[in-house]
C-alpha cells in the first residue's frame, strides 16, 4: 500500500519559506483540482493518483517520488509470523 507524504512535504515547504501553504494554492499552481490534492493528502492507501499528478507535485516540491511516496505493508504483523 502507498502512503503519500504530502502533508509532510507541505510542512517542510512552509518551514523553509516561512509562509503558510494551502491545498488550494498548491492545486492552483500545479493545475489540479483542490479535491484531488485533498484526496492525496488524506489518503490512507485507497486513492491512487495519476502519475501525472505525482510528477506535478514532485516538480512543485522539488523532490522525487521516493520523497512523496512511502510503501507501507498492508499485511498485519501477526499474519507475517512476526507477532
Amino acid at each position: 500500500m502507498f502512503k503519500y507524504n504530502l502533508k509532510e512535504m507541505i510542512a517542510q515547504k512552509e518551514f523553509r519559506d516561512k509562509k503558510r501553504l494551502t491545498l488550494t494554492e498548491i492545486a492552483q499552481k500545479i493545475k489540479v483540482s483542490r479535491a484531488t490534492i485533498s484526496r492525496i493528502a488524506n489518503s490512507k492507501g485507497e486513492y491512487h493518483p495519476k502519475n501525472e499528478y505525482i510528477e506535478k507535485l514532485c516538480t512543485y516540491f522539488n523532490c522525487t517520488p521516493n520523497d512523496l511516496i512511502t510503501i507501507v505493508s498492508d499485511t498485519p504483523e501477526k499474519e507475517k509470523g512476526m507477532g
